[in-house]
């Protein structure tokens, strides 16, 4: 049987901290994400990019870094540290075609050192537009290309960080109403 290795991590923020980190996310300005390659392509990625404040990167590098050796269990792997996060932001009909973040013999760039992708979810989900939730916007991860097809949406709740190997494919599906906070990095 063909699985996803992914690890859910419940509780890694609280509401309270998640509702600061959106309210301080919406305030500050921001751009269009890049890829790795540097390029912005609004046909492959439509996210915004939040510029925060070195402290806050700093804490949220301690909080995510508090989370190594969950990671390093799961995964069976030794990670060193993380990149610094990127604060995101997904509104309406912002999305990220199917990829991978490296650990892939098809990548010969600094991606390459990546073993383990994180992804800490901020904002509730809602079927209906409500306020300070938004739509759409799954995280899915896809099974090997040489298995029979396989998709799995991820958990997404407030607080909740979901991580996976770094070469595995997945996107992020288009927002439909109102915006998704997320906060992003990679282990090496």
């Amino acid at each position: 049987m063909v699985m996803i290795d992914y690890l859910e991590i419940p509780g890694v923020l609280d509401a309270a901290a998640c509702a600061a980190l959106r309210a301080e996310l919406r305030a500050a300005g921001g751009s269009a994400a890049a890829l790795l390659s540097g390029e912005v392509r609004p046909l492959v990625r439509r996210v915004t990019r939040v510029a925060v404040p070195d402290a806050l990167q700093g804490r949220l590098t301690k909080l995510l870094m508090a989370q190594k050796g969950a990671l390093e269990r799961h995964f069976g792997v030794a990670l060193t540290t993380c990149e610094p996060p990127q604060f995101l932001r997904y509104q309406e009909g912002d999305f990220f075609v199917p990829h991978q973040d490296g650990n892939t013999p098809l990548l010969h760039d600094d991606s390459r050192f990546r073993k383990v992708s994180v992804v800490l979810f901020l904002s509730p989900q809602a079927d209906k537009p409500a306020p300070d939730t938004y739509g759409g916007g799954a995280l899915v991860l896809h099974g090997p290309y040489m298995g029979p097809p396989l998709q799995v949406t991820m958990p997404n709740a407030p607080g909740t960080l979901v991580a996976y190997r770094a070469e595995t494919t997945h996107e992020v599906t288009p927002v439909t109403h109102g915006e998704r906070f997320t906060i992003v990095s990679w282990f090496r």
